[in-house]
Order: structure tokens, then sequence, then C-alpha cells
């Protein structure tokens, strides 16, 4: 009876720890951005930035994953196309031509490893003397590397996430096996003292 009450507490425990941890495995999500969805801006800002609620997967190697693309009600793209990770927060160099109506789409890779996309409108209606940037009919890459390189960085970004949550998911299993097994085996240990003891 001692031993199946500590099993079962062990295993309750284990189960508490799996669903403690859930909530951390969950897709980041946009909590703040310049511009805000839907907002109408008079100024161009220094940088267009996009702040998620936990810290996003920046790695060596993954950097084509992340991506802050604006184009306009013609389809036009303006910007070069780099993109700045640090934390939370992903930031792009801005750049916009006439008033009107924009979109923002962007792609980044969440603290669980998986690639996230999304988008919103905007719209711009400068003063008279804003400085107009020229939109591009092509997507513009950073440094001038082929967009279609990008993609295939994106692809192998989101196998090896797949790949480090799998990774975890493993230790940690490893790790609530550890701990229902000591359980276990102090059980029963103590069960055989008591009757030893008798």
């Amino acid at each position: 009876m001692i031993i199946r009450t500590l099993t079962l507490s062990a295993l309750g425990a284990a189960a508490l720890v799996l669903a403690t941890a859930s909530p951390a495995a969950a897709h980041n999500y946009v909590v703040d951005s310049t511009p805000a969805e839907g907002e109408t801006i008079t100024d161009l800002p220094a940088e267009w930035s996009i702040t998620t609620n936990e810290p996003m997967l920046a790695l060596d190697g993954n950097e084509g994953a992340f991506a802050i693309v604006v184009t306009d009600a013609d389809g036009l793209y303006y910007g070069d196309g780099c993109v700045n990770v640090e934390g939370d927060t992903m930031t792009a160099p801005a750049a916009l031509g006439t008033a009107g109506n924009y979109t923002i789409a962007l792609q980044m890779v969440s603290e669980d490893g998986h690639t996230l996309s999304e988008e919103f409108d905007f719209a711009y209606a400068p003063g008279s003397d804003a400085v107009v940037t020229a939109g591009s009919a092509e997507a513009p890459a950073c440094g001038g590397s082929a967009v279609a390189d990008e993609a295939a960085a994106v692809e192998q970004t989101s196998t090896a996430g797949d790949t480090e949550g799998d990774a975890v998911l493993t230790a940690v299993t490893w790790v609530l096996g550890g701990i229902v097994l000591s359980a276990v085996t102090a059980a029963i240990v103590a069960a055989l003292r008591r009757r030893r003891a008798a």
C-alpha cells in the first residue's frame, strides 16, 4: 500500500512538471509593433519593430528565417531586406513611397523552434516634405543574397527547430523517468526495512 501511494505521488509530480512546462513551449505572438496594426502614421520611423511575448530563436545560420517585408497597394517592395533580432524584438530599416496603404509581412522563428508568419496593414499619410523611396518589383534580399536561398534557409531552420524540440522533450522524459524510478526505488527500500524491523 505504501509503495503504491508513493508511486502514485511520484507520477502525479511528473504530470505536474509536464503540465507546467507545456505553456513554455507555445508559439511566440506579437505584443507590440511599429507601426501598430491598422495605424495611420504621418512620419516615417527610423525602423520597423516587432516585439513578441518571448525571445525569438535567433541562431547562427538561420538569419534567413527572419523577415520584415513592406509592400504598397501595388505590390511594390520597400526596404533592404535586412533584419536585426535581439531577444524578443526584431527590427528593420524603414522606407516608404508615397502616401497610401501598406502591408507588413513578418516571419520569425518562435522560441519552440517553429517558423511563424503573419501580416497586417497600416496607412501612411506624410507631409509634403517627406522623403519618397522608389518601390521595387522584386522582394529585397539583405546583402544581395538570392531570395530563393532564404526560402531554403527557412525550411532548414524549421527542420532544425523541430529536431531541437524533440531533443528537449526526450531530455525531459529521461529526467522525469529518473524521478519516478528514484521514488519507486525509495519506496521499495523503505518497505523492506519496515518488514525487517517487524
